[in-house]
């Protein structure tokens, strides 16, 4: 039971370590100084993310202002908590969040609150919190599902990603169009996409682990970073397929097909490694005619040399 409460607190811990550094380069923009994961109290528990202002000169109108929507009321300083697709923001997450309010606070000897500015970032609608409040006037609708205000004690900014094709905050979904969509539109921020790639396989890497499928991934990595091997990509997975399919007839059975594109496409990807990582390229036959697990081996062991390059 303790190593299961300590995989799921890594993981919780990955999603937000990873949203908290995708988005320091939009606020740092602003001017801002970033912290991710400030431990303000004694049972260690973490803030996500604290900016704080540090120049006023850069106005939202100088920047993509759809890339700060819910974020235009910047304070001098700005807690912001973030709940991924795996956790909803409930009265406890309130309460948490209001407890690093008061810690932060005491922390950096603020005696006025006004300059203090709360926001939970959350991808799911938070029903069940709100409806406590619906007879009351104190939540307001700034973008109908997607903004809110929570005017109770400190007010609380809540921004809802579910639906929101913002290039990095619309990654952090279960939702494969979604993602896709935030995906194109960082690819089409060139200085965006500078600041955030070295964190992208990491995200990618997450979700699988999380068993959400993501599709073409690695395609859109190496089609970005390693254009001149794109086509050896490509090549690679066509290969595995056709080389599945004959399989797969010859021996009449699903079976086949599947293991006969599966080591198609890992003998292509192996390839294209190499190659990335300027080894010595194994001839196709070679590699075909090997086992899965022994490719797979292989494989693995490319995949850590070429983190290792990235990181």
């Amino acid at each position: 039971m303790e190593n299961n409460t300590e995989t799921k607190n890594e993981e919780r811990t990955g999603w937000h370590r990873l949203l908290g550094l995708m988005m320091t380069p939009l606020f740092e923009k602003l001017g801002c100084e970033v912290t991710v994961e400030v431990d303000l109290s004694l049972k260690k528990q973490l803030l996500d993310v604290v900016v704080v202002r540090k120049h006023s000169s850069v106005l939202f109108d100088d920047l993509n202002p759809d890339y700060y929507e819910g974020f235009e009321n910047l304070n001098e300083h700005n807690l912001i908590s973030f709940k991924s697709f795996r956790e909803v923001f409930n009265m406890d997450a309130l309460e948490e969040l209001y407890g690093h309010f008061t810690n932060y606070k005491k922390m950096k000897n603020l005696k006025e609150e006004n300059n203090i500015n709360l926001y939970a970032v959350t991808n799911h609608f938070p029903e069940t919190l709100f409806n406590r409040f619906k007879e009351t006037k104190l939540i307001e609708a700034i973008e109908k599902n997607k903004v809110y205000d929570l005017k109770v004690l400190t007010p609380v900014r809540f921004i809802i990603t579910k639906d929101s094709n913002h290039p990095i905050l619309g990654l952090f979904s279960n939702n494969i169009k979604q993602i896709i969509l935030s995906r194109e539109r960082l690819q089409h921020d060139g200085w965006l996409l500078q600041h955030t790639s070295t964190y992208l396989n990491k995200l990618y890497d997450h979700y699988n682990l999380q068993g959400v499928d993501m599709p073409y991934t690695r395609e859109m990595f190496v089609k970005e970073n390693y254009p001149e091997h794109y086509g050896q990509f490509l090549l690679g997975k066509q290969e595995g397929w056709q080389g599945g399919l004959q399989k797969g007839r010859q021996e009449g059975r699903q079976e086949g097909w599947q293991k006969g594109m599966q080591k198609g496409e890992l003998t292509g990807k192996i390839q294209l490694l190499q190659q990335i990582l300027k080894q010595p390229v194994s001839p196709k036959e070679a590699l075909l005619a090997k086992n899965i697990d022994e490719l797979q081996n292989i494989y693995i062991i490319l995949e850590k040399e070429w983190k290792q390059v990235q990181n």
